[in-house]
């Protein structure tokens, strides 16, 4: 079975190239539409492995040429990028710089989403005066905020309404975190594009139309999304997918990070698992999960032979449980492409509604654990969240069935009240009130 190859990489003969698609709007100026540039090599995961460093370069030729020419009208051909990249000292990482190679490199962004980015980053980066990231600040954030509510649509002429001011909150924090990532702002710094919307004392919260109201995932819902992977063996993470799946039953995990598992944090008990979870969303996420069935403790070690002897797709993917991820989005994580095949699988049951998604597993999960009466500070334990709030009842099992511990619960308190009042004549007393 022949597999797409990863995002910008072809062949071109039996060495392995990469295409970059011009941004439109430099088109013109550049005179052709995509740069391509030689890996120069025939080993995909050493491609892979020069692909990030090969689009930086490019980029960087890219945006010196643009700034360079901007004033003029002449179109410059590829050859003459590297060539006036010696003539220009690199400057330093500015909004417009690091917001092209954001929404240059992102994995997943819908077309409509990628071009409502752009600008939204533009007008801030107008606003700022481009200038660098590192100076981006609560003050500046606040006053951009200010200067959007006070400025027209272009097109209604109108002051712009509460979900535009959302779209642009919404795209500048993730701005932020991406520059977080890439280590050029402060990373103990708050996101200062945060709650720049917050609600006055008095205001009424604005209704949501796209909530969803999610709830946790039935058994043979999750058994229709097994047999359907099971069923389809033309999907490309088949045998990962169908794990997965396994796995988030069975622990209520985070699917990156079952997904980010490698081979060291797995230990086999014989009856049981021991899965280490590292570099979790929190501090309180690293922590010892166990899979306790003995089917699901065969396939861990069946995929664990296997990935001692699959090739790694990328260098990074080394030692990895699942080590044919390609890794996605713009921190890298090998389950980005995961989660996209495993939403695909789930939309395509016929009887799927919408309510549920795969950290609906998650939810069910601490819903069984709250009916099986397991105390607050276990469940959280075993799910990775601090001990001061019951996060379980409040947010993962808010909408779960738990019609068993409702009852336990009621049965505890009649017993604990020795029955009903009346003391056995409860139904005498109503016939004389009758009378």
């Amino acid at each position: 079975m022949n597999h797409p190859l990863p995002k910008h990489i072809f062949k071109r003969g039996k060495v392995y190239a990469l295409r970059y698609s011009i941004p439109t709007e430099y088109q013109q100026l550049i005179g052709k539409k995509e740069i391509v540039r030689s890996l120069g090599t025939r080993d995909l995961g050493e491609a892979l492995a020069k692909r990030g460093g090969a689009i930086d370069e490019i980029q960087r030729d890219l945006m010196a040429t643009v700034e360079a020419a901007a004033s003029g009208t002449v179109r410059v051909s590829e050859g003459r990028l590297s060539a006036h990249l010696k003539r220009t000292p690199s400057k330093a990482a500015t909004i417009r710089d690091t917001a092209h190679r954001w929404l240059a490199e992102a994995d997943g962004i819908a077309a409509a989403t990628r071009v409502r980015y752009r600008q939204h980053l533009e007008a801030f980066a107008d606003y700022a005066g481009n200038i660098e990231v590192a100076e981006i600040n609560r003050e500046l954030a606040l006053a951009f905020m200010d200067h959007l509510k006070a400025t027209p649509s272009d097109r209604t002429g109108q002051p712009l309404s509460h979900r535009s001011l959302g779209s642009y909150q919404v795209c500048l924090a993730s701005y932020w975190r991406v520059l977080e990532h890439w280590g050029l702002v402060d990373g103990d710094m708050k996101n200062p594009f945060s709650s720049l919307l917050r609600r006055l004392a008095g205001q009424r919260k604005k209704a949501d139309p796209r909530k969803k109201v999610l709830r946790p995932v039935t058994r043979a819902e999750a058994e229709a999304l097994l047999g359907y992977i099971a069923a389809n063996p033309s999907l490309k993470y088949q045998r990962e997918m169908f794990l997965v799946v396994r796995l988030l039953w069975v622990t209520a995990c985070r699917l990156n990070e079952i997904a980010a598992l490698r081979l060291s944090d797995l230990s086999d008990k014989g009856d049981h698992f021991a899965l280490q979870i590292s570099n979790a969303k929190t501090e309180a996420g690293n922590r010892v999960v166990m899979v306790v069935g003995k089917d699901d403790c065969r396939l861990l070690r069946e995929t664990v032979r296997l990935a001692k002897i699959t090739e790694p797709v990328q260098p990074e993917n080394a030692d990895l449980l699942f080590p044919r991820l390609l890794r996605g989005g713009y921190d890298k994580k090998p389950g980005h492409y995961l989660g996209k095949a495993l939403e695909k699988a789930r939309k395509s049951l016929p009887d799927h509604d919408g309510t549920w998604d795969m950290h609906s597993f998650r939810r069910t999960g601490v819903s069984a654990l709250v009916n099986a009466g397991v105390a607050k500070e276990a469940r959280n334990l075993v799910v990775g969240h601090s001990n001061k709030d019951d996060i379980g009842v409040s947010v993962y099992a808010k909408r779960g069935d738990l019609s068993e511990v409702i009852k336990t619960t009621f049965e505890a308190l009649y017993i604990e009240l020795e029955g009903g009042l009346g003391n056995g004549n409860a139904f005498n007393c109503m016939e004389k009130i009758r009378c």
